[in-house]
């Protein structure tokens, strides 16, 4: 028995030490052998690179969102207006002059929508550069002059052949609005439509009517979003808000209309077809200008940006717009 302890002991305790020691010992093992928490500090840090790194995402977000949001736009008059538009109004059971007469009434609509819209963002553009040119004549009286005639001795520099191409234009604030507002408001209207098209719907349809929606506005949303975002607003302006706040309301409103109105409105009635089929027109109507004009010809055309860009980035460009219009057009097939 004590041969035993005394073996025992002697394994636990080192020659010439005691208990203490070899704890403190088995101690300092241990901390040598775990490594060691924290770094060293962070010594090759460049700031200005990682702020670089925020706006280069931003931008590249920027990009992405603005291009493909064109094609969904361009997609969404194509693909979910105007074939609705004339299968409302050619329905068999609308009197003659609709289905037979004149099958074409969803188009001519479209087309007045469209000139309609042309001529008033035509005067709305002239009044504008009116004012512009007020507000020119009040800096040069305010003495302002020498740099105005600067800026327009730099202007009459331009050649010729680049004054007959329309990336010499440039789209001011003002302009871009107007712009932005048309485009706005055939999406609103359109809002409207499939929000009340959501609530009357029933069974496996409003199932695969909601997913398809969901897709539907959050890529048109972004579209919109992106031009919203683009324009340079007053310090404190309230505009961006109301113009985001109008869209993400437009379809609420629309499913809410049809909750109050579902149970007496018949979405195969003579009155709806017609309604929802001249709503449909004038709504494929505006974002065909909007699309082609506004968004399209801005940024390909009016704007020399991409065409002087590298061609990775006017390959990036086509990409993300053509993307944008074929995502649109494979939810056509649901809604």
């Amino acid at each position: 028995m004590i041969g035993r302890f005394a073996m025992i002991t002697s394994k636990e305790i080192p020659a010439g030490g005691n208990v203490a020691t070899s704890t403190n010992f088995s101690a300092t093992q241990k901390l040598a052998a775990q490594p060691a928490c924290g770094g060293e500090g962070i010594e090759d840090y460049n700031s200005g690179l990682h702020v670089g790194a925020l706006f280069i995402i931003l931008g590249t977000s920027s990009f992405v969102v603005k291009h493909f949001g064109t094609g969904v736009i361009l997609a969404t008059a194509f693909i979910h207006m105007l074939p609705s538009a004339f299968a409302n109004l050619t329905d068999p059971c609308l009197p003659e002059i609709w289905s037979k007469t004149y099958p074409a009434f969803a188009g001519a609509i479209a087309m007045g929508a469209t000139l309609v819209i042309f001529f008033i963002e035509y005067l709305a553009v002239k009044a504008s550069e009116e004012i512009e040119a007020q507000d020119t004549q009040k800096n040069v009286e305010n003495g302002t002059s020498i740099k105005d005639e600067d800026q327009k001795q730099a202007h009459n520099n331009i050649p010729d052949s680049d004054h007959s191409h329309g990336h010499i234009l440039s789209l001011t604030a003002r302009t871009q609005t107007i712009g932005i507002i048309i485009l706005e408001f055939g999406i609103c209207l359109h809002s409207v439509i499939i929000g009340i098209a959501l609530s009357v719907s029933t069974g496996s349809e409003f199932t695969s009517l909601l997913c398809a929606l969901v897709f539907h506005q959050m890529f048109e949303g972004l579209g919109l979003g992106a031009r919203i975002a683009e324009i340079q607003y007053l310090s404190g302006s309230l505009r961006p808000w109301l113009m985001s706040l109008a869209y993400g309301t437009t379809t609420p409103i629309g499913i809410a209309l049809g909750l109050g109105l579902h149970s007496s409105y018949d979405p195969e009635s003579q009155t709806a077809l017609i309604v929802q089929g001249i709503l449909d027109s004038v709504s494929a109507g505006i974002l065909l200008y909007a699309a082609m004009v506004e968004l399209l010809a801005a940024d390909f055309i009016i704007d020399s940006k991409i065409r002087k860009g590298s061609k990775q980035y006017q390959i990036a460009a086509f990409v993300l717009l053509l993307l944008g219009a074929g995502l649109m057009a494979l939810i056509g097939r649901w809604a």
